[in-house]
């Protein structure tokens, strides 16, 4: 390699060293755990950072040295961008949000049209319950961001508990107590006014289940002070300051809008194309499948007789075939029908990672419950997470009409996020927490009496494909 090539090359990677450790990142402020921060052994950010450090003054003294004139304006021009990335650029950032904040009729942002249908959806709802209003909604969140970002600083769990649902508070105790093992405090302080937008709406008249969706956009102050009062940064970051951008779920199920769920950007993104629900009779899919497993129900033998009974237990075609032939005996057996199951456990496994599991137990046994949650993790350390996941396709894998109660195996194509996550620091230890994939979950279904779920998950396959 001629010495001007090298010379070029260890600019390069100079510049994108540099690029790399100011580059602006979100993460979750109030709620975060431990893993996005890394002390190395080292003061004031960690020895991890430090060594990145040290490798780019290195690459500096080397640019200097073989490049002579040039080396020198290379450094020259690399100190004024740090410079500017750390001390012009965040006051540049914080007087543009200031001129947001203010408002007027030039700098007002303007709603995006999700915003606007989901706007129109909360005031059909708030004819019926005046909190649904959007304006209102939008006020109670920035209240409830800013009062948790306050709580979590001060690690004030009682506090917390108010503003969040128990669930949440589960996975929210964990991290805390994880941070107290290595005797650390997370400090989150925000920096000017939140934006916060109302871009999701579900109101079908149950407290326990309506919610609304806000996506939320902040500066903070993010950082951790150890044991010996060293601050902690963020791993890849040069400051302590971040900006966020996350997707809060809100519930009221006690008349007080609480804190049900937090994804961040990529994570929570789905949310933009969820159905919006502002009346139970707008509900045009829940109302749909409620009266096709109605029908079924009533379409089903009598409760004397066994399937075993009506059904060709010799049947020789795949397992499609037989269910849709079954189906005409019991109309339970209709795929369709299965579809509708597969479909609420699916949404009942997304609300469950951080919300309740009602939703999901209505549809699992507390076994298929645990090993869709936990994937069969007994220590509780570990938890499968989903996100936004979307039913694609649903196999009928196999049919025993035979058995005592008959089952069914089913194979659902999915596409969504999901990963597995360390509970207590929220470690992401296979799969992507940014990337959407195609995966494949394999649940037997046994059928049950209840008019409202006729079948019910009592089997579910290990994850796989989260490498």
């Amino acid at each position: 390699m001629t010495p001007r090539r090298r010379r070029i090359l260890l600019i390069v990677i100079a510049v994108i060293a540099v690029a790399l450790i100011a580059a602006p990142a979100a993460f979750a402020a109030a709620g975060g755990g431990s893993s996005g921060f890394s002390d190395g052994g080292g003061g004031g950010g960690g020895g991890g950072k430090g060594f990145a450090l040290y490798l780019i003054i290195d690459l500096l003294i080397h640019i200097a040295v073989l490049g002579h004139g040039l080396g020198a304006l290379v450094l020259l021009g690399l100190g004024l961008i740090y410079l500017f990335v750390t001390k012009v650029l965040p006051k540049l950032v914080d007087w543009w949000a200031k001129q947001r904040a203010q408002g007027g009729p030039r700098t007002r942002r303007r709603p995006s049209q999700r915003e606007r249908r989901v706007q129109l959806a909360a005031a059909e709802a708030a004819d019926e319950d005046p909190d649904y209003e959007a304006g209102l909604i939008v006020e109670k969140a920035t209240k409830l961001f800013t009062e948790i970002q306050e709580a979590w600083d001060a690690g004030d769990r009682a506090r917390l508990g108010t503003l969040a649902a128990p669930e949440l508070m589960v996975e929210w105790d964990r991290r805390l107590d994880d941070y107290d093992r290595r005797g650390w405090r997370n400090h989150v302080q925000l920096l000017g006014q939140p934006t916060i937008e109302l871009v999701g709406l579900t109101h079908k008249g149950d407290p326990a289940t309506d919610n609304v969706v806000v996506r939320i956009d902040a500066r903070m102050k993010d950082f951790v002070i150890d044991r010996f009062g060293r601050h902690i940064k963020r791993t890849g970051r040069l400051g302590e300051t971040t900006r966020i951008r996350e997707f809060w779920t809100l519930q009221r199920p006690k008349g007080q809008w609480v804190l049900a769920s937090i994804e961040d950007g990529k994570e929570g993104k789905h949310a933009l194309d969820e159905q919006i629900v502002a009346t139970p009779w707008s509900d045009e899919r829940g109302l749909r499948d409620q009266a096709l497993v109605e029908g079924a129900v009533a379409e089903a033998v009598p409760a004397d007789t066994k399937i075993a009974e009506v059904a060709d237990l010799q049947y020789e075609g795949d397992a499609h075939a037989a269910a849709l032939d079954l189906s005409l005996a019991d109309g339970r057996f209709a795929p369709d029908v299965l579809e509708v199951a597969a479909r609420r456990a699916v949404s009942g496994w997304a609300r469950a990672i951080d919300g309740d599991d009602d939703a999901l137990r209505a549809i699992a046994t507390p076994e298929a419950t645990r090993e869709l949650l936990y994937a069969g993790d007994t220590s509780g350390r570990i938890r499968v997470v989903v996100r936004g996941p979307v039913v694609n396709r649903i196999r009928i894998a196999h049919l025993d009409a035979g058995a005592e109660p008959p089952t069914m195996t089913i194979e659902v194509d999915l596409t969504g996020l999901r990963y597995i996550q360390n509970r207590d620091t929220a470690a992401v230890l296979a799969g992507s927490q940014t990337r959407k994939t195609s995966f494949t979950e394999r649940w037997t279904l046994s059928l049950t009496g209840d008019p409202a779920e006729p079948w019910r998950i009592t089997s579910v396959a290990s994850p796989v494909g989260l490498a």
